[in-house]
Formats: C-alpha cells, structure tokens, sequence
C-alpha cells in the first residue's frame, strides 16, 4: 500500500505572515480601546451631571413656588388693603356730600331768617321767599310747597288769597292756564294769614299735552290794591334747590 502526502502547493510567504499578525494586533488593540472606553466611558459622568441638575432645578423650582406663594399673599393684602381705602374714600365722600347739604341747609336757615329780620340790608315786606315743587307717581301732578315771608320790622298780622297760574304751550299754542284748570275747579284758590311766615301746600295738575314754562304767584293782600307778584321758570322749579327754606309753621 502507497501512502502519499499531498503537500500544499505554495507556502504563505514571511511576509504575508507579518501582514496578518500586524492585523490581528491592531483588531486586539482596536478592541482594547473600545473595551477601554465603554469600561471608561462619560456616560455615569453625564448622568451624574444631570442628577444634579435636576436636583438644583427642583430647588429652584421650590424657591419659585415659595416665592409665588408670598406674592400671592402680598397681592391678596394689597386687595384687601385697597378695599379698605376704597371704602374709606367712599365714607369721606358720603360724609363729606353730608357735610355740604347740612352747610347748605344752614346757609338757606341764615339767610331766611336774615332776610326776616331784615339785617341782609333788605327790607321787603310781604314777599315770595319760596316756590318748591314735589314730583308725584303721576308723571303729571306736582305737589307745591310755597313759602310767603314779612319782614319783622314791619310784621303785622297780614292775610289775603294766593293765585298760582302757569304759563306754557299746549298744541304749538301759548297759553295760560289759571289756578281752577290746574286743579280740575275741585279746591279754592290757597288763603294765607300770618305775621311772620308761612308754608302753603298743594297739587297741581297739568293737561295732557301741555308743555310749561313759568309758575306765576300772586299775592293779593286783603285791604290793599297792590298785589305781590313772582314768577318761576318752571325747570328751575324742577332742579334740586339750592336753596330750601326751613320747614315752617305760620
């Protein structure tokens, strides 16, 4: 029996053997290195990192609630504190509006009585002091407070009659309307009798489509033929007044 031995036909060259271990080596120290970075990598670092920032971002997320809290209650203090100002500034405006009527009211009592006695360099007798209308539910009735005064110098019991009749246009006509058809001819012309003063009341009662204009009061005196003579322009009689007289009693 023949063995034969089969040999390779070409036997790799030194060289090439060189070639191969050199390549190895650089496969195991390219290996090595990235063994070396991930065993070294920064990825614990950066974690790390990140840990402590969201540490000091959750500080300073609680410093911000904290301070958002104090804001809020400096603001709900602020509201209240307004509130308060607000309610004290409306007490000083109402006391105030108080403090102006009564100084008015007082004002319209001083020259009243000055004008009775006579020392505001008047010295009128008999005379209008007042005329004061009154809005009633009825859009068209009035109430009418009128004040008739007599100086003291001269004062001596005086009577005699009141005639009230308006002025104004009815249906684009200029008209006069006299004391019977301003009260539907139910009640007798107001009589007055005093010394002093006196307060006269009544209604008035103005026609469908009757627009006025003035009030004219008259005074006629029992004994003289003079009579005292007012009139009032009627949207002035429907302003506030601005100067009342004092509730009275002749």
């Amino acid at each position: 029996m023949i063995i034969k031995f089969h040999l390779p036909k070409k036997f790799p060259r030194l060289g090439d053997l060189a070639e191969m271990f050199l390549l190895t080596l650089l496969l195991g120290s390219a290996l090595l290195f990235v063994v070396y970075q991930l065993s070294t990598s920064k990825i614990a670092p950066e974690v790390s990192v990140l840990n402590e920032r969201i540490d000091f971002l959750g500080q300073e997320l609680a410093l911000l609630s904290a301070s958002y809290e104090r804001s809020k209650a400096r603001e709900t203090v602020l509201e209240q504190e307004t509130e308060v100002v607000r309610g004290a500034n409306r007490l000083l405006r109402e006391q105030e509006s108080q403090r102006q009527a009564e100084l008015g009211r007082l004002q319209a009592e001083l020259d009243f009585y000055s004008r009775l006695a006579g020392t505001g360099g008047e010295q009128t007798g008999l005379s209008v002091y007042q005329v004061e209308l009154i809005a009633t539910e009825s859009p068209r009735v009035f109430q009418f407070i009128l004040t008739l005064t007599q100086n003291i110098r001269r004062a001596s019991i005086i009577s005699g009659k009141v005639k009230m009749d308006m002025e104004g246009t009815l249906e684009d006509r200029v008209v006069t309307l006299y004391w019977s058809q301003l009260t539907g001819g139910a009640t007798a012309e107001p009589s007055f009798r005093f010394k002093y003063f006196q307060q006269l009341e009544g209604y008035l009662a103005l026609p469908e489509n009757f627009d006025p204009t003035r009030l004219l009061v008259t005074l006629e005196v029992k004994g003289q033929r003079k009579s005292v003579n007012r009139a009032f322009n009627w949207q002035d009689l429907l302003a506030p007044a601005q100067n009342e007289a004092p509730s009275i009693e002749g």
